[in-house]
């Protein structure tokens, strides 16, 4: 989500602050509603987030305070984000996944269209799985200055360094083989529309594993 995109939905979300004196059960809404987003799209390791969850630790049974450090929090993001001052890596993180969750949302069209070979979709699949392991070892501060910037040797140094696990690696090695063949015309081992989508929700999941 872009920084006016962000902007906006705040203004949304600052509008939805209850105003009636029986509210207990909408502040705590507002408030959750508030964290979520913010742990979402500003990120866990931001003070913006610590704020919130801090307060919640502190003043559980205050509805009201916790209702009011909610839009607190929200307006300092808003008045930090409208002084163009960034927020670090982990929103250039959450923007950049957003892309290739469009990338793969366009594999899925690609395999449900009948106009178009199974490998096309693996290809898409395979360049968006390459990326998400580069952002996720960017994400990671994991080196790859001396490491081939493709599908195997990433997820080999991300197993190395016990950023995912060993099944993790050898779902990877299986979607990777799948990128290689059709990338390489061996268009009858890509020619299961079943396998490639089963492929595609496993990298969906995958993924969703360091994105919660």
């Amino acid at each position: 989500m872009e920084t006016a995109d962000i902007i906006k939905k705040i203004e949304e979300i600052e509008k939805l602050y209850p105003n009636d004196s029986k509210r207990d059960i909408e502040l705590n809404s507002f408030y959750l509603l508030s964290l979520q987003f913010v742990k979402n799209y500003i990120g866990q390791d931001t003070e913006f987030y610590n704020s919130l969850l801090n307060y919640k630790k502190r003043y559980n049974d205050d509805l009201f305070s916790m209702g009011i450090q909610a839009v607190s929090v929200l307006r300092s993001i808003k008045d930090y984000l409208k002084l163009q001052l960034e927020l670090g890596k982990s929103q250039q993180y959450n923007i950049k996944i957003d892309v290739i969750s469009d990338f793969i949302n366009q594999a899925i069209s690609l395999i449900n269209d009948k106009k178009y070979h199974p490998a096309a979709s693996a290809i898409l699949l395979g360049a968006s799985l390459e990326e998400f392991l580069k952002q996720l070892s960017e994400q990671e501060n994991i080196d790859l200055s001396d490491t081939k910037k493709t599908i195997d040797p990433i997820a080999q140094k991300l197993y190395q360094e016990k950023i995912i696990t060993k099944q993790d690696y050898k779902d990877i090695t299986s979607w990777a083989g799948l990128r290689n063949d059709a990338t390489h015309g061996n268009f009858d081992e890509v020619n299961d529309k079943m396998r490639i989508l089963n492929a595609i929700e496993g990298v969906n999941l995958f993924m969703r594993k360091f994105n919660n």
